[in-house]
């Protein structure tokens, strides 16, 4: 991707994530979940003193979550919609910054950096994650979750049986992100699979866009496309569709 089209697409995304702001909560149940899962995990770390960041963190999601479990303890939230940093009503520190420039360089002596679902919609994962536990003091975590390469089986096949083209996004593969880091560094990979149903793949599809997710570098399906999706994705005995993700969560420590 070129640099031209990779400033359209952060600009496509910037505008997805603020036009779906004030919608977010009632559609990010995924989020939500493995937001849970970080605190569970979150609970059997020692932790070191410094600063917490949340980075992507959006309506606040999973700040909220962690301020909640460890009360002595406040997030930097940082996050590049500015609407979605607006729907976060924690008077907290909120920070608005594109994380493909990095983190702020204000930011140093961090012992927890998290990062729930962000880390994909940047342009260059492996080397911003290596960047993001480079900010980390002695002993730190860094802890992300985000959807891999082996995400959307379902949508995936379909295409691929049907000769439609996949619009949906590419993502990380677990052995890229991993490739830059130590055993030693590697505290913790772990995946999941989580499934969502749908009544057809329209309503699907607008869920995605309910996220303001639906920023893609793939060329969109034409309405022909679509309906020949709902024909042909596999149905459950309801007639609903099912779209498996495949998310880890990584956990780094320096």
């Amino acid at each position: 991707m070129t640099k031209i089209m990779k400033k359209l697409c952060i600009n496509d995304i910037k505008k997805n994530f603020n036009n779906a702001a004030s919608v977010y909560g009632k559609y990010c149940q995924i989020q939500i979940f493995f937001a849970d899962k970080i605190v569970s995990f979150l609970r059997n770390l020692n932790i070191e003193d410094g600063e917490w960041l949340d980075l992507g963190s959006g309506t606040g999601v999973l700040s909220e979550k962690i301020e909640k479990e460890f009360n002595n303890k406040n997030l930097y939230r940082i996050d590049f919609s500015n609407k979605m940093l607006l729907m976060d009503k924690s008077k907290n520190s909120k920070i608005l910054w594109d994380l493909n420039q990095g983190l702020p360089p204000s930011l140093n002596n961090c012992s927890l950096i998290v990062s729930n679902f962000c880390l994909h919609w940047l342009t260059s994962p492996e080397l911003i994650i290596k960047e993001w536990f480079e900010k980390l003091g002695k002993d730190g975590f860094l802890i992300v979750s985000y959807p891999t390469n082996l995400s959307f089986p379902e949508w995936r096949n379909t295409c691929s049986t049907n000769k439609l083209s996949y619009s949906g996004n590419s993502f990380p593969s677990e052995e890229l992100l991993l490739s830059n880091f130590s055993k030693k560094e590697i505290y913790l990979s772990q995946k999941y699979k989580y499934k969502e149903n749908f009544p057809t793949v329209y309503k699907l599809f607008k869920n995605i866009v309910n996220l303001g997710a639906q920023t893609t570098s793939n060329k969109r399906n034409t309405v022909y496309e679509l309906r020949k999706l709902q024909k042909f994705w596999p149905k459950k005995k309801d007639n609903s569709v099912e779209l498996t993700w495949e998310i880890n969560i990584l956990i780094l420590k320096k």
